[in-house]
């Protein structure tokens, strides 16, 4: 079975159905899809803008990300499930959609980039926590974060217009 096939298979069985043809169903999850992306979005903006030493410089980098990581990743495992749901009612639809594709593209390397950023300047955090500057890598970590995510959402959004 090609791609294309498994797509519109996806999209026809009984919960993409089942979904698809409530009229509360799918509202509500992608109600809560966008709920969870702004929540989970804007806590890791919050960190990035603090990597970036645009915000919260007296606050230690590790302190702001030892609160807020709990919570994003709470946030971004309802966002990665309501997604799938979501993908599921229209999956033959997204299989050809450029803006599906650049989101998934974004999402892979914003997923390459956060496990640079956790692998490489994570276990040396205690080092530059309360520093002036963070290291260039970690800067260009969260500038490539701020900028993916917002590509990702403008996808996302501008994807949901194209079906």
């Amino acid at each position: 079975m090609s791609l294309l096939g498994w797509c519109q298979w996806l999209q026809h069985t009984f919960l993409a159905t089942t979904i698809t043809e409530s009229s509360w169903l799918f509202p509500v999850i992608e109600g809560s899809h966008i709920m969870a992306l702004s929540f989970s979005v804007g806590l890791i903006a919050i960190f990035d803008l603090r990597l970036l030493g645009l915000a919260f410089r007296s606050e230690p980098a590790s302190t702001i990300m030892k609160q807020l990581a709990p919570w994003s990743l709470a946030g971004f495992a309802v966002m990665f499930v309501t997604g799938l749901l979501l993908f599921m009612t229209q999956a033959g639809k997204a299989y050809g959609n450029a803006f599906f594709r650049t989101k998934l593209t974004f999402l892979l390397l914003l997923g390459i980039n956060a496990a640079v950023y956790q692998l490489k300047f994570y276990p040396k955090m205690m080092g530059w926590d309360l520093a002036e500057k963070t290291p260039a890598g970690a800067r260009w970590c969260a500038g490539l974060s701020l900028v993916g995510w917002a590509v990702v959402i403008i996808c996302g959004r501008t994807m949901a217009y194209e079906f």
